[in-house]
């Protein structure tokens, strides 16, 4: 019981007194930030809420067969879209970030919501901007801690297959597929219970880490070969490619 019950009893109470929820997390997201966003919309679909996930900018390419993924709202590309459902919204699920800036330009949007707002993230130094903060830097990933909530929440029941499979998603990706920071023996009981919903561990890392383009295999290849400098006195190297050699392969 890592987080606080009465963190836990707030975020029912919030729960029970929404209907319009909007899930978000940060720009450029990456697999803890879809994996969380996702499985939380699963779960909040599955009890009857009316739920959307806006977030900042697309998501990138070898995550869209995550299950739901279609259903995701770019506030780039849809822009009044998202401005109507931030303002329509009882309630916002703030995941994998832990300060509006991390949100881009969507910023202003998220802040001036009258709606509720709920921060769950494992970064460190939240700002003061959540009426309810559920923040544990310790948690290798927002999605364990995603899980923990719900759990808590008495909705592991729910958790279906679409939901542990994202779950699993972000867990894996934050750990570098648990080669880094991922000591905690929690982390492979959470796993077990995932496996029991019936995801395929082995199916998603190789669509999320060994699915790649041609484009995305020769621009790696060339920023390797042709771009990087060597620093060997302070251990370290840079590589920098410009607009131009981003075009020229292809880049999004």
């Amino acid at each position: 019981r890592v987080i606080k019950e009465t963190k836990i009893k707030e975020l029912r109470r919030l729960l029970d007194q929404s209907t319009n929820i909007v899930i978000t997390c940060h720009v450029s997201p990456d697999g803890d930030a879809i994996g969380s966003t996702l499985a939380m919309y699963h779960v909040l679909s599955a009890i009857g809420k009316n739920v959307k996930i806006v977030t900042p900018d697309m998501l990138p390419k070898n995550l869209v067969f995550l299950p739901g993924a279609k259903d995701i709202i770019p506030f780039s590309k849809y822009t009044d879209y998202g401005k109507q459902l931030f303002s329509k919204a009882d309630l916002i699920f703030c995941l994998d970030f832990n300060a509006p800036y991390r949100v881009d330009k969507m910023a202003d949007t998220l802040i001036s919501s009258k709606a509720k707002k709920v921060l769950i993230d494992h970064h460190l130094d939240p700002e003061d901007f959540a009426d309810v903060v559920i923040s544990h830097p310790e948690m290798s990933s927002t999605c364990l801690l995603v899980f923990r909530v719900l759990c808590r929440l008495e909705f592991f029941n729910i958790i279906d297959k679409n939901a542990a499979e994202c779950i699993y998603t972000g867990m894996m990706t934050d750990t570098g597929n648990f080669t880094f920071n991922s000591e905690d023996p929690d982390i492979y009981i959470i796993i077990a219970e995932l496996l029991k919903k019936g995801i395929n561990k082995d199916n998603l890392y190789t669509k999320v880490c060994n699915t790649n383009s041609e484009s995305r295999l020769r621009l790696n290849g060339y920023a390797i070969s042709e771009k990087m400098q060597l620093f060997p006195e302070h251990q370290a190297a840079l590589i920098t490619l410009s607009q131009e050699e981003l075009r020229q392969y292809g880049y999004e």
